[in-house]
């Protein structure tokens, strides 16, 4: 299925995509295959320059593959707004990338500053989501 078909019959969605890279991008993508993953989160400073979509709850939206082709179709579940430093040991582990606390940290600053973003106090929203479709099954 193409994106245009998907936002057909998922009014509204959006396409994104995991990491900054495509080894990044397919490694988050088989987290979330796994069931592993099921949260992620996005810096405010990327949606208010429009490099990303605002998130919204209960909104369907499409998780595209390294290739760009999509790969999954994620409902939204929770948002929650924070600032980097005030993430919490349990939001991190729900996103399935790290075993602590401090690993989220210093994992999540790397990828800001490869961005040109990282501030300790930026503004994240963290979001929780389900799987809804995956066109790998």
């Amino acid at each position: 299925m193409n994106v245009e078909a998907l936002q057909k019959k998922y009014p509204g969605a959006q396409p994104y995509r995991m990491g900054d890279n495509d080894a990044l991008t397919a490694e988050l993508l088989a987290l979330v295959r796994a069931g592993v993953k099921r949260a992620t989160c996005t810096a405010m400073i990327d949606v208010e320059e429009g490099r990303e979509a605002l998130p919204m709850l209960g909104r369907c939206d499409i998780c595209m593959a390294p290739d760009g082709t999509p790969a999954v179709v994620t409902r939204t579940a929770e948002l929650r707004e924070l600032r980097f430093c005030d993430m919490t040991a349990e939001m991190a582990l729900a996103e399935g990338e790290d075993d602590s606390l401090d690993s989220w940290r210093a994992g999540h600053r790397r990828y800001y500053e490869r961005q040109g973003i990282f501030h300790p106090e930026m503004q994240l929203i963290w979001e929780r989501f389900e799987v809804v479709e995956d066109f790998a099954r």
